[in-house]
């Protein structure tokens, strides 16, 4: 794979989570930060070339591109790290049953497997079973395997997917010595179900690692990778402001960067005013907000006010907001709503602009 000239390597923190991982102490890891961050760029292109050299069998999903069918993808990707891709698996050789049905999903680009049974809980038992098969062949390779789930929590609602999520956690306590796992996520709610919960799957199963934000250092390398590209230089202290302004998120300053390459430009001040336009008006927030139900407005205005949801006061005033009664506004419709909200990007765990002014 050709080397991407403006990626930043962040090989300390590979490291850090191989050792990690590698003393035993956790037999998982959880990375957390906001999207956009840069978490999908430093498994793929840090974490996972740096599991291979280090001899693992490297397994990635990226749950975010395959939010129809998470267990699906998810599934599937274990079995071909287990069976290889010639290998018909237990999964496949039960589509021959009758009331099997099939289909092809086309998201992160696997084959997808999204199999369903008439019958319904049989195929729940059966691909559990697969997958505890599957993580056993794992577990018997000479190589540890590391498994890296992006975006986890994603298989936060249990209701579908509590059943995948134990099992999970049941095979990666079984085989912990061979078979580990770096789980991401930008929903601190969602991971807050599943973590930290006492009833939840996962519950104190991973040990959670902030995900460290960039630094001058981060700047200062895509000022070299600028330079390089067009043999023009930029002046380091505007743009590190720059990238303060852009809320030090990477994604949205690497837009800033591509725009001046592509235009031949070194003007700092027109380009981020440009690139906020580009973000503002692609969040589409007045169109998000209408797409909303009414108790997710009426639950969203509390969060963004400041105000604990949950908490009687909000109930009180969700409830004259909706023209309802109090009682109808209960701890489960509140949580619904955000899991609801979590599940579109409307909301991340944190204060979002979502709302229109």
């Amino acid at each position: 794979m050709a080397k991407d000239p403006w990626h930043y390597p962040r090989t300390a923190l590979a490291d850090q989570c191989l050792k990690t991982l590698g003393i035993g102490l956790s037999k998982s890891l959880v990375l957390f930060a906001q999207r956009r961050m840069g978490k999908t760029e430093f498994l793929r292109k840090d974490l996972l070339p740096a599991a291979e050299m280090a001899g693992y069998i490297t397994i990635y999903v990226s749950l975010w591109e395959s939010r129809e069918d998470p267990k699906s993808v998810l599934l599937d990707a274990i079995r071909k790290a287990a069976e290889g891709e010639g290998i018909i698996s237990g999964v496949w050789r039960r589509l021959g049953r009758p009331g099997s049905k099939i289909g092809v999903g086309a998201n992160a680009g696997t084959v997808g497997a999204q199999a369903s049974w008439e019958q319904g809980t049989a195929e729940a038992r059966d691909r559990m079973l697969d997958l505890r098969q599957w993580m056993n062949t794992l577990a018997q390779k000479k190589n540890p395997t590391l498994l890296l789930v992006d975006e986890i929590q994603t298989l936060a609602d249990e209701k579908r997917y509590g059943a995948l999520v134990a099992a999970l956690r049941s095979a990666l306590d079984k085989h912990g010595d061979q078979i580990k796992a770096v789980f991401t996520g930008s929903s601190s709610e969602g991971l807050q179900r599943m973590f930290q919960k006492e009833k939840a799957p996962l519950f104190q199963f991973s040990h959670q690692i902030p995900f460290p934000q960039m630094g001058p250092e981060f700047v200062r390398h895509m000022l070299r990778a600028f330079t390089n590209a067009t043999q023009r230089q930029l002046n380091e202290a505007e743009t590190w402001q720059a990238f303060i302004d852009l809320a030090l998120v990477p994604e949205h300053f690497r837009l800033m960067m591509a725009n001046m390459v592509q235009l031949g430009s070194t003007d700092i001040t027109t380009a981020l005013r440009e690139v906020k336009a580009a973000i503002q008006e692609s969040a589409e927030y007045p169109s998000r907000w209408a797409e909303l139900t009414p108790i997710d407005q009426a639950v969203l205005s509390m969060i963004v006010g400041g105000q604990k949801p949950y908490a009687q006061e909000s109930r009180e005033l969700i409830a004259e907001r909706m023209e309802i009664a109090v009682k109808g506004v209960t701890s489960g419709v509140i949580q619904r709503s955000i899991t609801r909200m979590c599940a579109k990007g409307a909301y991340s765990g944190r204060i979002r602009p979502l709302i229109p002014r």
